[in-house]
C-alpha cells in the first residue's frame, strides 16, 4: 500500500499525486508540487487555495514573459503547468456554488490552455459539439494526414475532471496513431460551470451527439471508435455503450456498476433520503466530522448536480446504475480496476460480470505502484498498458 507523501488528509494527499500523475506530460514539475505542498496547512481547504494559487499566479506571469520574447515553446510549457495549477487551486471551492473564486479560477486556468493551443497548433483544436441546442465543449487532436482513414479516441471525464487533463493521455493516443476527442458534457467543466449543465444517468443522449460530431470529421474511420470514461466515466462510458452500438471499443477506467456504493452506509442513506429526507440532511454535518473523502464528495456532489441537500442527491446518484443495461452493451469493453480503489471499491468487478459481450478486466496492482483510482500515481503505466489493449482491439476490427 502506498504511504502518504506530504499529507495526512486522504483529500489532499490524493489530489497532490494526481499532480504528480500530470508531471509525466508537462503539466506539473516535481518541485513545484513539493515547495506549494509544503506551505500548506493540512486539511485546510482555503490555505490549499491561497497557495496553489499563488504558485499559478507566478508562473502565469513567467508564461507571459516567454510569449512576449517569442520564447513560444517555453511559454507553451509554463502555460500548461500554470494551467493545472488553477486547476487545482479551484478543486476545493465548491461548498459555496456561487463562490466568486471558482469560476475566476476556471476562466484564468482555460486562458492558459488557450495559449497552450495556440503554440501547438496544428495538433490541437477546439471545436463545439451540437447538443439539444446548445454545444458541448471539446478539444480535437490530430494525428498528422495520412491516406488512410484514423480510428478515433473519445476521452470523457468523470466527477471533478477537465478535458485539459486529458492532454497527456491524447498525446499518448496520437503516437498510437489515433485521433482523439476529449470533451466535457453535463455536470463537467466549462459544461458544468459556464452553462450550467448538471448530471444526468442517461449519458447516451450525451454521447450520441458526440459520436454524431465525429462522423462528421474528415479521416475518421466510422468503424474504428473508441469512448474512454475516466472515473465516474467508467459509468457513463458503459451507460452510453449500452445504447450507442456505433462504439468498436469501450473503456471503463475504473468500472463502475452502482455509482450509490460510493457513499458510506449508502442503503441507510436512500432510505432516509425516499422516506425521510430531513432526518437524512441532517445526518451530513455529522458525518463531515469524521469522513473528508465525503465531505468533499458531497460538497462536490451538489455542485454538479445542481442541488443543494444531501437527501437531493442521494435521489439523483441512486439512477446512475447499469443493473439493467450492462447486458446491453454489444462492443468489446475494457473494465479497469486498481487493488487500492478507493472510491468505487468492488464496483469494476460487479460490472465486469454484468457483461455479456466480449470483455476483459485489468487489474492494476500496489506493487506496480499503479493501484490508486485511475492509475493516479502511474499514468505512464496505465496509459501505456491499455493504449496497446486498444491497439490489439482494433487490429481485430474489420471494416463492413
Amino acid at each position: 500500500m502506498m504511504k502518504n507523501l506530504l499529507f495526512k488528509n486522504s483529500q489532499f494527499e490524493f489530489e497532490t499525486l494526481r499532480l504528480f500523475s500530470a508531471a509525466t506530460s508537462g503539466m506539473a514539475d516535481i518541485g513545484e508540487i513539493i515547495t506549494t505542498s509544503e506551505r500548506i496547512v493540512d486539511g485546510d481547504y482555503n490555505s490549499w487555495y491561497q497557495e496553489w494559487m499563488k504558485t499559478a499566479q507566478r508562473l502565469h506571469g513567467i508564461a507571459h514573459d516567454y510569449a512576449v520574447k517569442g520564447h513560444f515553446v517555453s511559454a507553451r510549457k509554463t502555460y500548461l503547468r500554470t494551467y493545472n495549477y488553477y486547476r487545482s487551486a479551484e478543486f476545493f471551492l465548491h461548498e459555496n456554488r456561487n463562490d466568486p473564486r471558482a469560476l475566476k479560477l476556471t476562466d484564468l486556468g482555460l486562458s492558459c490552455f488557450n495559449q497552450v493551443m495556440k503554440y501547438n497548433q496544428p495538433i490541437i483544436e477546439k471545436v463545439k459539439i451540437p447538443y439539444e441546442g446548445t454545444t458541448l465543449p471539446g478539444h480535437y487532436y490530430k494525428c498528422e494526414e495520412t491516406s488512410e482513414p484514423r480510428p478515433v479516441l473519445i476521452l470523457m471525464t468523470g466527477y471533478d475532471g477537465t478535458k485539459e487533463e486529458f492532454y497527456g493521455l491524447a498525446m499518448a493516443a496520437l503516437e498510437h496513431g489515433m485521433n482523439c476527442l476529449a470533451f466535457e458534457g453535463p455536470g463537467q467543466g466549462e459544461a458544468l460551470r459556464h452553462q450550467h449543465l448538471y448530471f444526468r444517468y442517461d449519458y447516451e443522449k450525451v454521447v450520441t451527439p458526440v459520436v454524431n460530431f465525429v462522423l462528421t470529421l474528415d479521416g475518421i474511420n466510422p468503424h474504428k471508435i473508441v469512448l474512454w470514461g475516466q472515473s465516474l466515466g467508467g459509468y457513463l462510458a458503459p451507460r452510453a455503450a449500452a445504447f450507442e452500438h456505433r462504439l468498436a471499443i469501450c473503456v471503463a477506467n475504473g468500472g463502475i456498476y452502482n455509482f450509490l456504493n460510493a457513499l458510506p452506509n449508502w442503503k441507510k442513506f436512500l432510505d432516509l433520503a425516499l422516506n425521510n429526507p430531513n432526518q437524512c440532511d441532517q445526518l451530513q454535518e455529522e458525518v463531515e466530522k469524521t469522513n473528508p473523502m465525503f465531505k468533499w464528495g458531497i460538497q462536490n456532489g451538489m455542485f454538479v448536480f445542481g442541488v443543494d441537500t444531501l437527501s437531493k442527491l442521494v435521489l439523483k446518484m441512486k439512477d446512475f446504475n447499469m443493473e439493467s443495461t450492462a447486458s446491453k452493451i454489444q462492443c468489446p469493453t475494457l473494465v479497469v480496476d486498481g487493488e487500492e480503489e478507493h472510491m468505487f471499491m468492488g464496483q469494476a468487478k460487479q460490472l465486469y460480470k454484468a457483461l455479456t459481450c466480449p470483455k476483459r478486466f485489468m487489474l492494476f496492482t500496489s506493487e506496480e505502484g499503479a493501484g490508486l483510482h485511475g492509475q493516479c500515481g502511474a499514468k505512464l503505466l496505465g496509459n501505456e498498458r491499455i493504449l496497446s489493449w486498444i491497439d490489439e482491439c482494433l487490429k481485430k476490427t474489420i471494416n463492413p
